[in-house]
């Protein structure tokens, strides 16, 4: 079981990795020297990182993070999560935090867990400390987001999904826009308010586990359907296994 785990939070963790970098390919124009992610404009007190992180370079750290990416998915261990963990970092630091907000955070997250694991893989307490690690991380994420929108009353009127899925950098179809900004949009924000806040009940044993991440799928998928969150969804599903795996030994 802890094994299956194990493997599962790789994969996806893997996939996610892969496809961040994939995206970061599609778009190095930006990146480059007269792109409007252009290093000279963000790395002004960075010092040596500013060689390192320059458009040439930062393609090579690319490189290297995607083959790493690979190489995890088809289950080579060796140096391969140490080598994610500094790439990823590098890229957060590449765009001064983040690229994609949450999810690069929760990769994080799940690398670091990772690195443990495999540091310690003689020892069967760390890699299930690592495990637990990642389950509690993303049962929280969970929590904690619905706590924030219980607590602000935007959510509970609807407004702030409607405000969410009107903005234009997300590219909302305009049927969805159309029934969030009604009384349907008022049940949505209910629901996933609902959802987020209970989540920490997916520890009450593993049927329940299964399903509260059944309705994470549901929620994921939704979004990368509206608003094109697909990163998000790889990067929680790795913190899946590790709920049900905690659930399933509670």
């Amino acid at each position: 079981m802890t094994h299956a785990a194990l493997r599962a939070i790789e994969v996806l963790i893997g996939l996610s990795i892969a496809v961040g970098t994939l995206e970061l390919f599609a778009v190095r124009g930006a990146l480059a020297d007269d792109g409007i992610w252009r290093w000279d404009t963000l790395a002004a007190e960075l010092g040596g990182l500013r060689t390192l992180l320059a458009y040439g370079p930062f393609q090579a750290v690319l490189g290297v993070r995607l083959v790493a990416a690979a190489l995890l998915v088809a289950g080579v261990h060796g140096p391969v999560a140490p080598v994610l963990w500094i790439t990823t970092l590098l890229v957060n630091v590449r765009f001064r935090g983040t690229f994609n907000g949450g999810s690069d955070l929760m990769t994080m997250v799940v690398l670091s867990a990772l690195v443990v694991a495999h540091l310690g893989a003689g020892s069967a307490v760390l890699v299930n400390l690592a495990i637990i690690y990642v389950a509690v991380q993303g049962v929280l994420s969970y929590f904690v987001a619905g706590v924030v929108k219980a607590v602000n009353p935007a959510w509970w009127r609807g407004s702030a999904l409607a405000a969410f899925a009107s903005r234009p950098d997300f590219g909302a179809p305009p049927a969805v826009r159309a029934v969030l900004g009604g009384s349907a949009g008022r049940v949505v924000s209910w629901g996933v308010i609902a959802f987020e806040v209970a989540f920490p009940l997916s520890f009450t044993g593993v049927w329940a586990a299964l399903a509260f991440v059944v309705a994470a799928l549901v929620f994921h998928l939704a979004n990368v359907v509206v608003f094109g969150l697909n990163r998000f969804l790889l990067t929680w599903a790795a913190t899946w296994p590790a709920i049900v795996y905690v659930a399933y030994g509670l």
